[in-house]
């Protein structure tokens, strides 16, 4: 079982932020679709990190006034989900996902030579994308909702794909 210090909880920011890269960006009339990677190497194996501001800076390049942002972790191993920033509330969460697919367990997956099958399970329990709308350019959140990206095999370079699809103002 993993101790609390295993696990880098971060309720204001995403410490191991590289870069973020325009893939595209499209504008036919008044609709336009934007589409970024967020590029993070988090610094510890396990992480519950906020990335709400990233997200937004994305929408802000983007100049969608009007409609969706889709984020997805693009790894097996990772996930994003929505959920208050708030210290009590990750470490309750990260006991939560530790007490439901452990470190240290003898899983089958370990027979291929991997360590890392409560990463994969941990990321089932995150999922690995959200959509979530956006009004008047910025995300349309209830008051303590904000952006979360879990990593469960951290230490090496992911890939966190924004794309944002709507109207322009």
């Amino acid at each position: 079982m993993l101790k609390k210090s295993d696990w880098l909880l971060d309720p204001h920011g995403c410490p191991g932020f590289q870069k973020n890269e325009v893939i595209d960006h499209i504008v036919k009339g008044s609709t336009i679709h934007h589409t970024e990677h967020l590029h993070v190497i988090i610094p510890q194996r396990y992480a519950l990190v906020n990335i709400n501001s990233l997200v937004e800076e994305v929408i802000r390049r983007s100049e969608v006034y009007d409609g969706f942002c889709f984020v997805s972790s693009m790894h097996i191993t990772t996930g994003v989900y929505v959920n208050d920033a708030e210290i009590g509330l990750l470490n309750d969460i990260s006991e939560w996902i530790e007490n439901l697919a452990p470190f240290g367990k003898n899983y089958m997956h370990h027979e291929t030579g991997e360590d890392n099958a409560d990463a994969h399970l941990k990321s089932y329990l995150t999922n690995h994308f959200l959509t979530a709308p956006i009004t008047k350019g910025r995300l349309d959140f209830g008051t303590w909702q904000r952006v979360f990206f879990g990593e469960y095999d951290g230490r090496r370079p992911k890939r966190i794909l924004v794309k944002v699809t709507g109207i322009s103002r």
